[in-house]
């Protein structure tokens, strides 16, 4: 009887702390191993190139170590699964004289042995100070998430309020390429 009931108290009390922590709260359903592996599966298209690395080369050997390193800057804020598809938040610290972060909004799909099938970035945020960035980042990857428009929180749009860097109306984020582009010519961002 005992154990029946720690065993009852053990299962209630992971149940309110799982329900304690926010709607996308990447903790609910995710360990810190599966968090850093979803980080390592997207960093050479999350992250910034190398010196000397390009599009082209960026999964070569030689660029393993700054990847493996660059990882380390990124954190999962937010996480949801529906059917196929994954989404999730990730911040890093960008360059600012105060401390900001900017966040990405991902989707994305992986087969069975772990390897994406699908790669997406939807929304790129502005340089925020930290409580900024988690509320802005937050509501926007709950519309993300349930399909909604994101276009009223473009720069074009949401003047003077800050919310979605990119996409704009001159940048896009190309889906066949995993890359951001600039509508007006082939030039490409890093």
């Amino acid at each position: 009887m005992k154990l029946y009931v720690i065993l009852s108290a053990v299962i209630l009390i992971s149940l309110v702390s799982c329900e304690s922590k926010p709607k996308y709260s990447p903790e609910r359903s995710l360990t810190e191993n599966e968090q850093s592996q979803i980080l390592y599966t997207t960093i050479r298209y999350l992250g910034h190139l190398p010196k000397r690395g390009t599009y082209e080369n960026r999964f070569e050997a030689q660029f393993d170590e700054y990847y493996s390193k660059l990882v380390l800057d990124f954190e999962v804020e937010a996480y949801h699964k529906d059917g196929d598809f994954e989404y999730f938040l990730a911040s890093r610290v960008a360059p600012s004289i105060k401390v900001k972060k900017v966040a990405v909004g991902v989707k994305m799909k992986r087969n069975e042995t772990g390897e994406l099938t699908y790669y997406e970035e939807v929304f790129r945020t502005w340089k925020f100070e930290i409580p900024e960035m988690k509320k802005k980042g937050l509501m926007l990857f709950d519309k993300m998430v349930k399909g909604e428009d994101l276009s009223p929180y473009y720069i074009q749009n949401s003047a003077p309020e800050e919310f979605i860097e990119f996409p704009d109306d001159k940048v896009y984020f190309d889906i066949e390429e995993k890359r951001w582009k600039v509508n007006s010519s082939n030039d490409q961002l890093s």
